[in-house]
């Protein structure tokens, strides 16, 4: 059975009558900066280097400092005006776009020292960190009781940036080469941080009695493990971006050495993650009042490690198309669900610390990924795929044994037909 308990709803503020517009344009270009600059700095460290790994190499630097830095940034944006933290955050992120750019272009793009990609990364990972989190605490303020509805057209937005960004980043790159394609994905950046501004800025946290930043940190820590929602919702969001970093990571040499394709066509394949996702999230939002978050994760995990299979074992170009968007789908249906889990469980001084919480062990999983060609040289990308794949079957399974245990436990019990009061299920979420 699907929920029955209300969800606690938090009350109503003044960004309530705001329009949501800018929130949409501001995540499509943020995310159309994001794609873009995966598949632009993807194919320039192939460039360079002539392996695989390299892209892993420059990728991973966005997860270590997601799993170092990224907690201790979470009770920074709690205290803070959201907007003010993305439009820093994607400055950063265009600044960091920008001088990787002018460094390739001083150097010619042939003679650009790989160094500089990874310490442009670390620049951009920077932005990143502030800007996500951020998103999504603006997301919750202008949602509230539509959140499901929100939250999918936050994604739809997200989906077609990805789309573009990946689809422009193909096409650039045949056409304009690496120096102007990288010059459109900062302007990206800075047209995301432009569209925030134009957002209510009233939604500061109200001051409450000052505690030591370790304190906060930690409170978001036991928040994010013991509650059981954030725990399921949490450990899906590991497997759904597992499988975004396994792309980011692994298609570029999937397209180029398995699938033998240009660089053009590998932004369009690269884009059909989007694309699928893209279906998902006007699904959803057309049925916010249907769909539950329970059963999007559930049958979510399930798709996505069928699809890897069968992803895995694509010989044409069609085939991966197709593949490719499944995988999407089920990613979209992972992170819907689990976004919603997430920003109804939690109040709006915790969305920060959680989100950089959760983001720490995806993180952590990324790191794990991006060095598998490191670990294992001479891998075929076809097969890293395959053995994902078996891995998020894994995964799948105890998402649904987690929700089939969490659902038996929330069950009240009753005695001489009183509902028990000390039964967890009564207790308030975080």
């Amino acid at each position: 059975m699907l929920f029955r308990r209300e969800w606690p709803v938090y009350p109503r503020t003044r960004c309530l009558s705001q329009s949501v517009l800018p929130i949409y344009a501001m995540l499509f270009a943020m995310q159309c900066a994001r794609s873009m600059y995966i598949v632009l700095v993807a194919w320039f460290a192939l460039q360079i280097t002539g392996e695989i790994a390299s892209v892993g190499k420059v990728l991973i630097c966005w997860q270590l400092l997601a799993f170092t830095i990224g907690p201790f940034i979470g009770p920074l944006i709690d205290r803070s005006r959201r907007r003010t933290m993305f439009v820093i955050g994607e400055t950063i992120h265009g600044t960091g776009v920008g001088s990787l750019a002018f460094i390739a272009w001083a150097n010619s793009p042939a003679h650009t020292p790989i160094s500089v990609l990874y310490a442009t990364a670390c620049v951009i990972s920077v932005g990143s960190l502030l800007s996500y989190p951020s998103s999504q605490a603006l997301i919750q303020r202008a949602g509230a009781r539509l959140l499901m509805r929100t939250v999918s057209l936050g994604i739809f937005s997200s989906q077609i940036g990805n789309i573009v960004g990946a689809a422009v980043g193909g096409f650039c790159l045949t056409v304009l080469g690496v120096l102007a394609s990288l010059a459109i994905c900062a302007a990206s950046s800075f047209l995301a941080a432009m569209f925030a501004s134009f957002l209510d800025d009233e939604g500061r946290i109200r001051p409450t009695r000052p505690n030591p930043h370790m304190h906060d940190l930690i409170a978001g820590l036991l928040a994010t493990v013991r509650n059981p929602r954030l725990k399921v919702a949490g450990y899906a969001l590991l497997l759904a971006y597992a499988s975004a970093h396994a792309s980011n990571a692994f298609l570029a040499g999937f397209a180029r050495y398995e699938l033998k394709l240009p660089s053009n066509h590998y932004g369009w394949l690269a884009a059909m993650y989007s694309g699928g996702g893209l279906i998902g999230s006007v699904t959803f939002a057309g049925f916010s009042g249907v769909a539950r978050e329970r059963l999007l994760i559930g049958a979510g995990t399930v798709l996505l490690a069928c699809a890897t299979a069968a992803f895995s074992t694509s010989q044409t170009m069609v085939q991966a198309v197709l593949w490719q968007g499944l995988i999407g789908l089920s990613f979209v249906m992972v992170r819907a669900g689990s976004d919603v889990t997430i920003l109804k469980t939690v109040s709006g001084r915790m969305v920060g610390r959680v989100r950089t919480n959760v983001d720490a062990g995806i993180g952590v999983i990324a790191v794990l990924i991006y060095i598998i060609p490191t670990l294992v040289p001479g891998i075929h990308a076809r097969n890293i795929f395959l053995g994902l794949a078996c891995l998020f079957g894994c995964g799948s399974c105890a998402i649904l044994w987690m929700q089939w245990s969490g659902a038996k436990a929330a069950r009240p019990q009753c005695h001489d037909g009183h509902v028990n009061p000390d039964h967890p299920s009564n207790g308030r979420a975080v």
